[in-house]
């Protein structure tokens, strides 16, 4: 059974987290509630975070505060229903946190065990730093990308029944291997993905092609010095044609690229990447664009269930008019079908285990 959170009369006099009134969205809301007053009394600027954990804590979650706790909420909200478990008997996993609010408000909902993880570790020692100052206990932290993340839980003998994440899988370089990792080593996990990259949305990609253009100017560049220091007898022409041609190519791929040229004289074609770029030290994309056949194609589908819903706008501008277009659009996005996702400014990507038969 699920413990309700003591009554707090400043819920009823500010927005709600939720709309659900069911006992999960009664303990998440008081819960939200609860993380909300105690970040704000916390001054960020005296905890010794490094200046671009906090200047981005700030920009992306103080800022806007009861938006990043209300996307929280919705986001453990809806994949512990779709669990079918109490959270008190579940163990989470937020996967690439940075400095959120996500493996806050879970410890707070009572989750079993929650294990952050950051592939930086000043990252995850500013996250450390924000828990603290909250009062909040978090089990385990851990720093590295997904196959050290899946071995530090193996060494702790967990297994993890939600791995979550925010703004976190349109930056993976090979999501293909993502999941099949997860799949190897955790495979009983919801993995519970949201993301503002959606293809679905002609507003969104408008935007992230404008942003791919801009951040293409910088990883081009990279490229270039690779291929003058890997291939340094190639004309300048021809080298500026292989760096524009390895877009969206990193590390040993753009390096097995560039032996290719220098064997055969084939280049690779970027157009498969549509916009998309990434930067080729790392293979972090620059917001992967990616439609739902295409992640369906990267995400195992005879061993997940694949599925996307739509997210909602932020209410909470300082401008009152875009409040109310933001109101208008929610309504519109909580009647569903296509055009939800068309509208909604991020979407959920779901891939719930076969084994597990959530879905009947």
């Amino acid at each position: 059974m699920i413990a309700l959170p003591p009554k707090n009369k400043r819920i009823a006099a500010m927005d709600k987290f939720l709309p659900y009134e069911d006992e999960l969205g009664a303990l998440i809301q008081g819960r939200a509630t609860d993380l909300y007053d105690r970040i704000r009394r916390i001054n960020i600027n005296k905890l010794g975070m490094p200046e671009h954990c906090l200047e981005y804590f700030k920009s992306s979650h103080s800022s806007r505060l009861f938006f990043s706790i209300e996307t929280s909420a919705h986001l453990l909200y809806r994949s512990i229903k779709m669990s079918g478990k109490d959270p008190d008997k579940m163990i989470l996993m937020d996967y690439g946190a940075g400095v959120g609010t996500l493996y806050l408000l879970a410890k707070m909902v009572g989750f079993k065990k929650v294990i952050y993880n950051d592939h930086l570790e000043d990252w995850q020692k500013s996250a450390q730093l924000v828990a603290e100052a909250a009062g909040i206990a978090i089990d385990h932290y851990i720093v590295g990308d997904i196959e050290d993340c899946l071995t530090g839980i193996g060494r702790l003998g967990l297994s993890c029944d939600l791995i979550a994440s925010r703004n976190v899988i349109e930056h993976i370089y090979r999501l293909d291997l993502f999941y099949n990792a997860i799949h190897e080593k955790q495979p009983g996990a919801l993995i519970y993905s949201s993301t503002t990259a959606n293809k679905n949305n002609p507003a969104s990609v408008a935007k992230h092609i404008l942003w791919h253009r801009k951040w293409e100017k910088v990883y081009k560049g990279k490229r270039l010095v690779v291929i003058q220091w890997q291939a340094p007898g190639l004309s300048a022409a021809k080298t500026n044609a292989l760096a524009a041609s390895t877009r969206g190519l990193a590390g040993d791929d753009l390096k097995e690229a560039i032996e290719e040229y220098r064997r055969t004289g084939k280049m690779p074609d970027p157009s498969v990447y549509g916009s998309n770029t990434c930067d080729p030290a790392n293979g972090v994309w620059a917001e992967h664009l990616l439609s739902e056949g295409e992640y369906r194609t990267l995400i195992n589908e005879d061993v997940y269930h694949i599925s996307f819903e739509a997210g909602f706008w932020d209410t909470h501008y300082t401008s009152a008019y875009k409040n109310k277009l933001c109101k208008l659009l929610n309504w519109k996005i909580r009647k569903g079908g296509k055009a939800a996702l068309r509208l909604a400014p991020f979407i959920y990507v779901i891939a719930s285990p076969r084994q597990n038969d959530i879905h009947g």
